[in-house]
Parts: structure tokens; C-alpha cells; sequence
């Protein structure tokens, strides 16, 4: 695996994790984050992808993806596109002038030359289609997620409460994700806290991006100031118990392509509150009034559709006790999750 770097950061404890080589692309105007790749970096590459059959390139409007088609070219291999979103009509319109000069520049020949495109959700397809040209060859094969056991769940939801002090029969609510503003936590926050009362609880877990957990923080309003539990990034044994100890999800972000968060929160069998942005979501089943059948696709952004959703979510659960008391919708997402997100049902996509 190859990632290509402008060495602002020292990435050696995360090369020693997943075993990536990091090739250096300098730290130049034109280099940083690899928009140009100078000659050095490419030889390095070349050596390194040597005996490769076939190269998998994920991402787009950086160097590396018309290098890899140039490089396969010449050597008579084969290549993969993975655009992980970057065709979607809101991530195009951020920088978008210079993303349209790259599609100008490298598009055509990039995806024409491509012998699999690969998007993680029909959505996600759908949108990157106009700019794929007549003879790209797009296709659909899900991203897999672990299916985790619920063996230990009353175990676990009793530790991640007393941890985070939340009453063990009260309604939890839980986001998973970078804070950032692109995932709208703020909004999440302020909407969860005009839609519930005293006994609904919201545990908002996630690392810092362009928004830190003290903004966060700074969003609930006092009256709420116990009912918010901002965590910072959890991992691991850490993170199972979050989703084990919630009784659903919310994400609000702008766009997923696809959302590990999310899908991570279907495999524990938690019902979920998302908004249309979320691609993953318009692949799930739907009850025969046209709603989803696991929990809640928001018609919008908006404030009142998001709290229209919790107040939804809030008194399925108030009616009971009990863990899981939204367990029938959780069960739903449970099974679509284990057919269709599958390590499995992966490998046979990537195979087939």
C-alpha cells in the first residue's frame, strides 16, 4: 500500500500500524498535499509498484491517480478507480474551480482508461455518472463492516453509562464522528435539545476536526448541561460500548458516500435517525408507506425534520424500560447489514 505524503506530519507510528510506504511528495506550494508528484517521488513509487498486476487508486484531484494511469499505460496493467465521493455535487462545490480544471485536465482519460470504477453505494454512482464518460465502467461493491456480537450488550451499556453518568433506563441517543462542520454536530446538539426532555440523553463521541470538543460543549444549552456527554474519539473495546450502550443513531452530516459510522451503528442493531446526504442510506429497505424501515431518512436539513425525528425516536423508546426498546427497527438494519455489508459479500463483489 502506497500513500503519498507532503511530510508536514511524522507518520512513522502510523506506517508501523497499517504498514503503509509513504512517499514523499516535498513541501513546496505546488507539491503540498501531492497535487504536483516531482520526478523523485515518482521513481520511488514506480520501484515500488514494480511487480504489481493491478493498482487500486483511491481518490481523485491529486497526482497520484493520473500517475497510476500513466504508469499502468506503459506497463500494460490494469487499474482500479475508487472515488470515495468525490463526484458528489457537495464535495464538487467546495474548491470547485480547481476540482473542475482536474476533470478537465486528467478526467476523461482517467476514468476511460480505468478498467473498474468502484462507488460503495448506488447513490453514490448515480451522482459520479455524468462525469464518467461514455466508456467508464462503473459498478457498485459496498465497503464491509465487522458484525459484532450483542452477547455482552447489558454488560456494556452499564459501563459506558457509569462512565459517562447516564442513568441506565434513560433514552441514549449517539453520534459517531469527526466534529466537524461538514457533519453539523453543533446543529445535532442544539436540535437534540429542543426536541427531548429531562430523561433523553445524547453522547456525541468523536476526535476533533475544524471543530473541537469544547465547541461542541459550548452548544448545549445550561438546562441541558447533563443530558450532553461530548467524549472525544473512543476505539476499540471503547467505542463497541458506545454502540452497545446507545438505544439509536443520529448523523446529520451533509454527505456520506457511504459512513462507517453508520453502518457500523446498523451492524449493532441500533435504529438510526440520517439525513438525505447520507448515500448508504437510500439502499436501505423501506416499510410499505415509503419510510425507512430501520429508522429515519429525514426529508431535509432542516431543524424541524431532524426534530421531528428525535421527538419520533424519543417516545418509541419512552415506552419502555428496556434496552433496545426501538429493537424491532434495529433488527431490521441488523439483518440488511449482515447480507449485504459482509466481508463476504465483499470479496465476491471485488472478485466478480
Amino acid at each position: 500500500m502506497l500513500s503519498f505524503d507532503d511530510g508536514r506530519c511524522d507518520r512513522r507510528g502510523l506506517s508501523a500500524i497499517d504498514g503503509a510506504h509513504r512517499v514523499a511528495c516535498g513541501r513546496g506550494f505546488l507539491t503540498r498535499d501531492c497535487h504536483v508528484m516531482p520526478a523523485a517521488a515518482r521513481r520511488e513509487a514506480e520501484v515500488l509498484v514494480a511487480d504489481a498486476d493491478v493498482l487500486v487508486v483511491h481518490s481523485l484531484f491529486r497526482a497520484h491517480a493520473p500517475w497510476a494511469a500513466a504508469w499502468a499505460r506503459r506497463h500494460g496493467r490494469r487499474y482500479w478507480a475508487v472515488p470515495h465521493g468525490c463526484l458528489d455535487p457537495w464535495g464538487l462545490a467546495q474548491r470547485g474551480v480547481a476540482k473542475r480544471a482536474w476533470l478537465a485536465l486528467h478526467g476523461g482519460a482517467y476514468f476511460a482508461g480505468a478498467e473498474r470504477i468502484i462507488c460503495a453505494t448506488q447513490r453514490e454512482l448515480d451522482k459520479a455518472r455524468p462525469w464518467l464518460g461514455a466508456r467508464a465502467r462503473g459498478e457498485v461493491v459496498p465497503w464491509p463492516v465487522e458484525m459484532p456480537s450483542l452477547a455482552g450488550r447489558e454488560a456494556a451499556r452499564l459501563r459506558f453509562r457509569e462512565r459517562e453518568g447516564i442513568p441506565a433506563d434513560a433514552p441514549l441517543l449517539l453520534s459517531v464522528g469527526r466534529l466537524h462542520s461538514m457533519k453539523r454536530p453543533l446543529e445535532m446538539v442544539r436540535a437534540f435539545c429542543e426536541a427531548t426532555k429531562d430523561r433523553c440523553h445524547l453522547a456525541v463521541v468523536g476526535m476533533g476536526g475544524d471543530l473541537s470538543t469544547r465547541d461542541v460543549r459550548g452548544a448545549v444549552p445550561r438546562e441541558a448541561a447533563g443530558r450532553v456527554h461530548v467524549t472525544g474519539g473512543l476505539v476499540g473495546a471503547d467505542l463497541a460500548d458506545a454502540y452497545l450502550a446507545a438505544d439509536g443513531f443520529i448523523s446529520l452530516s451533509h454527505r456520506e458516500n457511504f459512513g462507517y459510522a453508520f453502518a457500523e451503528a446498523l451492524a449493532f442493531g441500533l435504529p438510526v435517525i440520517v439525513t438525505p446526504g447520507h448515500d448508504l442510506a437510500h439502499d436501505l429497505p423501506c416499510r410499505p408507506d415509503g419510510r425507512l424501515a430501520c429508522g429515519w431518512l429525514l426529508r431535509d436539513d432542516s431543524s424541524s425534520a431532524v426534530e421531528e425525528a428525535i421527538r419520533e425516536w424519543a417516545a418509541i423508546v419512552g415506552e419502555s424500560a428496556l434496552p433496545a426498546a426501538c429493537g424491532s427497527l434495529g433488527e431490521v438494519g441488523r439483518c440488511w447489514a449482515a447480507e449485504h455489508l459482509s466481508f463476504e459479500r465483499f470479496q465476491a463483489g471485488l472478485k466478480s
